[in-house]
């Protein structure tokens, strides 16, 4: 019996496996979308370490993009809000403003006060716009899909966002992106 018992201890235990602490991989993090890349239209990230997705009902779609071919040579723009409460709410935006026809999948843009990637951020206590010139950003945005025969645009975005007058600084962090336009 002891032994059937030792027996049966180790089969289990050796069908078990251990999960790691340190997983590196973004595309499973909880409370976000995973980073699809099939036009599933999602949007997330974590704004200063919390999870961020498209949230309530302001009066428009909560989630929505505008996509243009012949405008600047083709453009790009996500907009997501999160409406918790009429107190408590956000707005994300990223953009390619410029170019996206000569663009092609894999692609890195770095996040500046003049790149054509940028970042839009409003909360009930700061509003940093794409254009806005006192804002310190940094960040970068990795097009990994850009198929215009599909119709699919993805990606992933980080950045950090400062603004004099505004509460905090904006560490939006793990940002994915999967549309069909």
């Amino acid at each position: 019996m002891y032994l059937m018992a030792l027996t049966t201890i180790v089969i289990i235990d050796t069908g078990c496996k251990k999960q790691s602490n340190n997983n590196t991989d973004d595309t499973n993090v909880p409370g976000l979308p995973p980073a699809t890349q099939i036009g599933a239209n999602t949007f997330g990230c974590l704004v200063n370490g919390v999870p961020w997705v498209p949230q309530g009902f302001g009066g428009t779609t909560n989630l929505s993009i505008d996509y243009d071919p012949e405008f600047n040579y083709g453009i790009f723009n996500i907009s997501a809000e999160s409406i918790v409460s009429q107190s408590n709410f956000s707005t994300i935006g990223i953009s390619i403003r410029d170019s996206l026809n000569y663009m092609k999948a894999p692609l890195q843009l770095n996040l500046s006060n003049n790149s054509l990637y940028g970042v839009f951020y409003s909360d009930e206590n700061c509003f940093i716009t794409y254009f806005d010139t006192t804002v310190i950003r940094k960040g970068t945005l990795i097009l990994t899909t850009y198929d215009k025969t599909k119709g699919v645009i993805a990606g992933k975005f980080d950045a950090i966002l400062f603004k004099v007058g505004c509460t905090d600084t904006i560490r939006i962090t793990k940002g994915r992106f999967d549309f069909k336009f």
